[in-house]
């Protein structure tokens, strides 16, 4: 064995040993993740779309059990209370039956722009609000996999997954057996594996076949996801960095695109490169009988510091450069976002690492932010949508 190769296997086994030991810190004594959330009456109230005075009559009339009690008096409500509430009150807040779920890819080619985080943190808003999530991390590096507390190299050996599913060359064609529980009640995640690069090698070998395999293989996932989407509200796409047939199955299953872009020159710059790619590609993906037409387009400034001057200005040329495309609130940089992912995180599921003041304005900012997403994928449900018919006009924005 070279020395270049010994040294980087000693470098990995190193760093498991640590991610061990920082996992076991995190979520001792258990060996998974367990949720610690629960919810004083005003917030439960806001979550279901009911007033706290509303609550309690339905307490006192016996059509919702109470909520716990803690020694001192104070009550709370965990996850499974607000789901059992939803159920007894015909709380339904997300799709009828009958529609399908909005597949919301998070795409940008470049890196730091906070992808997984933005991915992480948006399930889990919806998953608080009663929405049923699927998380597909379609990235090889895993990083969503990773903060909802699997490992992907324990899935080496397991045939039923993201990549076995993609590769043209397996047998394995129930993409629902690729769905893997989390800690969140309403949160399910198809994780990235080890072997998700190899498909993308398989994919990129039917371009020899040409014809109906290439077609085929483009829309693998687009079909995998069709027999599971009456099966969720939302479903939710972490791409791969790069634009190969992985990244064009993403496109091609998409229905909403949320592009994160932070108040940085270059990264601002980069993405003028991408849009043009993904415009590009879709027209490549309808040239093999793969239509593709999003029912939004939305960038999200992330990472945001507004007393540096330099990102104030940028935020200034987004706004006038996306306009109707932009959201008004940007995601704000932030110690808490930080150190909750450090913690294999969100700030939805993580306690105050500094003032408790911090941490609620950052949990505001996000969730304002993600208020604005949400809008937009409601439009996608005809029953409840208030769209007036009229599109998006790339005119619309300031030139």
């Amino acid at each position: 064995m070279s020395y270049t190769v010994s040294t980087l296997r000693t470098m990995t086994r190193s760093c498991e040993l640590m991610r061990d030991r920082v996992k076991s810190v995190v979520f001792r004594p258990e060996d998974r993740k367990v949720l610690d959330v629960t919810f004083g009456p005003t917030a439960a109230a806001e979550l279901v779309g009911r007033t706290p005075e509303a609550l309690a009559k339905a307490e006192k009339e016996g059509r919702l059990a109470p909520p716990k009690q803690l020694g001192n008096g104070r009550r709370y409500y965990t996850l499974e209370d607000l789901t059992q509430i939803r159920n007894a009150l015909n709380i339904h807040p997300g799709k009828a039956a009958d529609e399908d779920a909005v597949v919301v890819a998070v795409q940008n080619f470049k890196g730091g722009v906070g992808k997984s985080t933005i991915t992480k943190h948006f399930a889990d808003y919806l998953a608080l609000r009663g929405f049923n999530v699927l998380v597909i991390d379609c990235d090889p590096q895993a990083s969503t996999t990773t903060m909802f507390d699997i490992q992907p190299e324990t899935l080496i050996d397991e045939e039923r997954t993201l990549g076995n599913f993609l590769s043209p060359r397996s047998t394995f064609d129930d993409f629902s057996q690729a769905i893997h529980d989390t800690a969140w009640p309403t949160i399910k995640i198809v994780p990235s594996s080890l072997g998700l690069q190899d498909a993308e090698w398989d994919l990129t070998a039917t371009l020899q076949e040409g014809g109906q395999a290439v077609r085929e293989s483009l829309q693998r996932l687009r079909i995998g996801i069709a027999s599971v989407t009456k099966d969720f509200d939302v479903i939710l796409l972490d791409p791969p960095p790069a634009m190969g047939f992985l990244g064009l199955n993403v496109m091609a299953a998409a229905t909403g695109l949320l592009v994160p872009v932070p108040a940085r020159q270059l990264d601002y710059l980069s993405t003028i490169h991408f849009m043009d790619t993904i415009a590009e590609n879709i027209e490549i993906l309808e040239a093999h009988g793969t239509p593709v037409d999003y029912g939004f387009i939305r960038v999200v400034c992330s990472t945001y510091t507004p007393s540096k001057p330099g990102e104030a200005d940028m935020w200034k040329m987004m706004k006038a450069t996306y306009a109707n495309f932009l959201l008004s609130q940007p995601i704000l940089a932030s110690e808490e976002i930080k150190n909750a992912t450090q913690a294999f995180r969100s700030i939805y599921e993580s306690k105050p690492s500094a003032s408790h003041a911090t941490y609620q304005r950052c949990r505001d900012n996000l969730n304002a932010v993600f208020d604005e997403v949400l809008q937009q994928v409601r439009e996608q449900w005809p029953s409840q949508s208030i769209a007036t018919g009229t599109p998006d006009l790339l005119g619309s924005a300031a030139a």
